[in-house]
């Protein structure tokens, strides 16, 4: 019920913060930086396509040790399946490793606008807060350059963790380190799948965020455009 929440968990990206600018200017400005001609008209496909490699996974029965090597793996093979659909020369696919550095060296990360606010709310009302996010080990480091890392109690980066959502383990991680019972907490995100789905899959209590209103049908959990109405659900 409506005022038992004694802890609120949130995703982080394209939650509390974004890309500013967004991937594909990022994307389409480092590939004309390294002289990588890009049909514009298939960019929206390639990202599509590389996006199928950030699906649910099947879960682990022990977390997998960071490895910087593993990311920058995963994100060259992301970069590769992108060019490959949209680079006018197909050959410029061997470039992704290039492309994922350029594209890293240049992003730069907003917060949102209601998260201040929504945060303040929260913390007068003494509200465990915390961050459970698949990030790939450098979140601590952005929240901290932003400015964001101090309004919470804890940051769990999937990365570092050794377990994604939606893995119960990186939720019960989450329990633990609020100490507040499973059904006293809500998790927060963007994803029906990654969020919503593992978070009640734990007892847990979901709010989808859903911006750009891409789930209008969804019914799961209850569904907001924006943070400043998640606090008639907390």
């Amino acid at each position: 019920m409506k005022g038992d929440i004694k802890a609120v968990f949130f995703d982080a990206g394209y939650t509390l913060l974004c890309m500013d600018p967004d991937q594909v200017t990022i994307f389409l400005d480092a590939c004309a930086r390294l002289g990588i001609a890009i049909d514009r008209d298939k960019v929206a496909a390639g990202v599509a396509r590389a996006n199928a490699l950030l699906a649910p996974r099947a879960p682990g029965n022990v977390p997998v040790p960071f490895s910087q090597e593993s990311v920058d793996r995963f994100w060259t093979q992301y970069n590769h399946l992108l060019l490959s659909v949209c680079a006018r020369n197909a050959a410029d696919a061997k470039h992704a490793g290039l492309v994922y550095r350029t594209f890293t060296a240049a992003i730069t990360w907003r917060i949102y606008d209601e998260v201040r606010p929504v945060l303040s709310a929260l913390h007068a009302r003494d509200i465990c807060l915390g961050i459970i996010s698949n990030w790939t080990g450098d979140l601590e480091e952005v929240l901290h350059k932003i400015g964001l890392h101090g309004e919470f109690d804890f940051v769990l980066d999937s990365a570092r963790l050794g377990y994604e959502k939606p893995h119960a383990e990186i939720f019960n991680e989450a329990v633990r380190r609020s100490k507040i019972p499973h059904h006293a907490a809500l998790h927060v995100g963007d994803s029906p799948e990654h969020d919503v789905e593992g978070a009640l899959a734990c007892g847990l209590r979901a709010v989808l965020l859903d911006r750009q209103d891409r789930y209008p049908d969804f019914a799961r959990a209850p569904r907001v455009t924006s943070l400043h109405a998640l606090m008639s659900h907390v």
